[in-house]
């Protein structure tokens, strides 16, 4: 098989006509009216390369692709190559993805483990009916806190070690990891599959409260090949989503089209009862974000009500706009001082009233990276949000001495 070409976006070029392209290709379900979007964004574009760049960088080539071909667009002819090697990547990639992601539900299911599967297949499944268009990078696991530690040592028997944090880590790291994060990565030794360990929707306390692992809302999808996953219900799935999207400021269009597709079809007009839902779940400001952003990108159409209540709030005024500005940013950088200060302060516009600010404060006091680097005793943990600081310009200095060397 080809290797695909190595593409490297160029900041400087104007591609409002080329976004505008792959956002009608993300649009859900295939219909003529979304082909009419397609052909007629197609007829702007002055740069397919650009069209590429934008795929790539959204993670969306498998829905361009499908998409510009039922609309038979015609491509330059390396585009054509391009695209149908990264579909056809896409779709080898989630099918072995599923049969690890079924392979670990059943063993740590099986060891006492309740677990459920975020995203991924599941969600493929229930927004596109396809496991060959969504684009997976990982595995998404959620466990209860409590299983957190025993779900690792499982995967690690099974072959996959820790790269995010990197490990090795002793007892005290692993339990201030427990603490204060929301979830690790691991790698397998020989099959490189990553998998996201989970034991918290959201680091906010606040945030998703009730949903969980072993949430009595959650349901079995049954895959093409009769094989089957757990995952959320669909409200708490919607409420996750957006919460997800939202912390990622909506980067990766990705994110909004696999939430706009699993509304359409799984849900249609019922989209009110959805927020309303959300908002029970303290996610009202995320999930008010991730529609009008749906439907300012994807053309989904909201409830008239909901629409001009949603468009007359000025907190979701401004989450909107650094959402779009995120979203159309040349790459996703989170090294980016703009980046991190960002996603520093986004989640405090995710909530209102104080109980949420304080909390949130309390989260963003400590840091990871710190309580993995200095393991401190359970009573020594009030001198981590006095460290944040320091530690982290020291990382940052480190950083840019490395860039300039």
């Amino acid at each position: 098989m080809n290797a695909p070409m190595n593409l490297v976006l160029n900041a400087p070029m104007r591609l409002a006509n080329e976004f505008a392209l792959v956002a009608a290709c993300c649009r859900w379900p295939p219909s003529p009216a979304r082909d009419e979007a397609v052909i007629a964004s197609a007829g702007t574009v002055r740069s397919w390369e650009g069209v590429l760049q934008l795929a790539v960088r959204h993670r969306v080539e498998g829905l361009v692709h499908a998409a510009l071909q039922a609309a038979s667009v015609a491509l330059p002819p390396d585009i054509v190559r391009e695209l149908a090697l990264r579909a056809q990547r896409i779709a080898l990639r989630n099918a072995l993805l599923t049969g690890e992601s079924v392979r670990l539900q059943r063993a740590l299911d099986a060891a006492g483990i309740a677990t459920t599967i975020l995203k991924g297949s599941a969600l493929a499944q229930l927004a596109y009916g396809t496991l060959d268009l969504k684009q997976a990078r990982d595995i998404d696991l959620l466990v209860a806190p409590d299983d957190a530690a025993a779900a690792l040592r499982h995967l690690e028997d099974d072959g996959y070690a820790l790269a995010s944090p990197r490990g090795p880590l002793d007892a005290t790291q692993r339990a201030a990891v427990f603490r204060y994060g929301k979830e690790i990565e691991l790698v397998h030794g020989v099959s490189k599959t990553r998998v996201e360990l989970q034991w918290r929707l959201a680091v906010h306390p606040l945030l998703l409260q009730g949903v969980g692992a072993r949430s009595a809302a959650r349901q079995t999808v049954t895959l093409s090949d009769g094989r089957a996953l757990t995952t959320l219900a669909d409200d708490d799935l919607f409420g996750y989503l957006c919460v997800h999207g939202a912390y990622h400021a909506w980067s990766r269009l990705k994110w909004l089209a696999d939430l706009n597709a699993l509304i359409v079809s799984r849900h249609g007009g019922d989209i009110a009862r959805l927020y309303r839902h959300a908002e029970s779940r303290s996610a009202g400001l995320c999930a008010g974000q991730a529609l009008l952003l749906c439907q300012r990108i994807l053309g989904l159409p909201l409830p008239a009500d909901l629409a001009a209540r949603l468009s007359a709030d000025r907190r979701l005024a401004r989450l909107t706009r650094i959402a779009w500005a995120a979203i159309h940013a040349p790459v996703v950088d989170r090294g980016r001082i703009a980046t991190v200060l960002r996603n520093v302060g986004v989640p405090f516009l995710l909530g209102r009233g104080f109980a949420y600010y304080a909390a949130q404060a309390q989260v963003a006091s400590v840091g990871l990276a710190d309580v993995v680097r200095l393991p401190l005793p359970s009573g020594l943990h009030f001198l981590y949000p006095l460290l944040r600081l320091p530690f982290w310009l020291w990382r940052r200095g480190v950083t840019l001495m490395r860039g300039w060397s």
